[in-house]
């Protein structure tokens, strides 16, 4: 009998991805939505149930229905971060993850698995030093959102639950996140590397991580923190210089630190535009999962080359 597999988060970028990966492998699959009237038409072939984390606790019945919860809520960090929106950037992943896990806590939940989003910005810039799971955390706002994002989740733990927790990379996929707001500019020939270029990018192709999920439901022995990325990070200038190469444009402006900072404030630029992290995926590796794309060309070929 296939599990049942509840999403939060299920109607976004990542979500509806990797709800349709686990409905394509036989799994029955549930996705939250604030709204699943606005939503039922583009998500047809899944029970989508009502959840509206900023004002609702986590519906007890999906939890005492599911084998499986997946947590994916989170607010976009790409916007300028002011006070409120740091409070919304918060709220969205630690409050609701918070409401999820106070849900295991009023059912028998011994024996079900919790999968939780958290991401390699709880490293913090580490220019080019390779990064584990065992590495120290950062200091800056989005590190600490990381780590109580996480010490939330972990909580499941009390409850039987088997929690899992995967620090994700840049997903590369063709409709939304970081490619979205980079393809428009490149097709133009306007896209460039960042600064001198020299920062690193950790990043992942969204069917690895759909992969990573998967795994993560079926192997028991999958438990505590994972580093899900590609175990080949590249730097900016080379992901420049691949992104450019498959879509045939030139890639010869460099966009200058500045113009990032007057479009999106000097925080987020320092923090997560021009940050450099370097992380290796070695507890994955450690335990024999193998990316089906490990290198950077042949994952942006995979999206664009159609």
């Amino acid at each position: 009998m296939s599990k049942t597999i509840a999403i939060a988060g299920g109607t976004g970028f990542i979500g509806s991805y990797v709800a349709k990966f686990l409905l394509k492998d036989g799994y029955k699959v549930l996705i939250s939505s604030r709204d699943p009237i606005k939503v039922s038409d583009r998500f047809k072939e899944f029970e989508v149930f009502r959840w509206d984390p900023t004002t609702e606790d986590f519906p007890i019945e999906v939890i005492q229905r599911a084998d499986v919860l997946i947590n994916l809520i989170g607010e976009t960090i790409s916007q300028r971060w002011t006070k409120e929106v740091r409070e919304r950037l918060r709220s969205s992943r630690i409050n609701s993850t918070r409401k999820i896990v106070e849900a295991f806590s009023k059912v028998n939940s011994s024996g079900k698995t919790f999968v939780s989003a958290s991401a390699i910005g709880i490293y913090g810039n580490r220019k080019g030093e390779i990064l584990t799971e065992n590495s120290s955390f950062g200091d800056d706002f989005l590190s600490k959102l990381c780590i109580d994002w996480e010490s939330e989740a972990m909580k499941a733990e009390e409850f039987g639950v088997r929690t899992v927790i995967l620090r994700i990379g840049i997903v590369l996929g063709e409709r939304g996140g970081f490619l979205a707001k980079l393809t428009p500019i490149f097709k133009l020939g306007l896209g460039g590397k960042i600064a001198d270029g020299k920062m690193w990018m950790s990043w992942v192709h969204i069917e690895d991580l759909a992969r990573v999920i998967k795994f993560a439901i079926e192997d028991r022995a999958v438990s505590g923190v994972y580093n899900v990325v590609s175990p080949n990070p590249v730097t900016n200038e080379e992901f420049t210089k691949s992104f450019a190469k498959v879509l045939n444009r030139p890639a010869f402006l460099p966009v200058p630190k500045f113009a990032l900072k007057v479009l999106f404030g000097n925080e987020l630029t320092e923090v997560a535009l021009t940050s450099s992290q370097r992380v290796k995926p070695e507890r994955l590796l450690e335990l024999g999962f193998q990316f089906k794309y490990s290198d950077v060309e042949t994952a942006l070929k995979s999206l664009f080359s159609k």
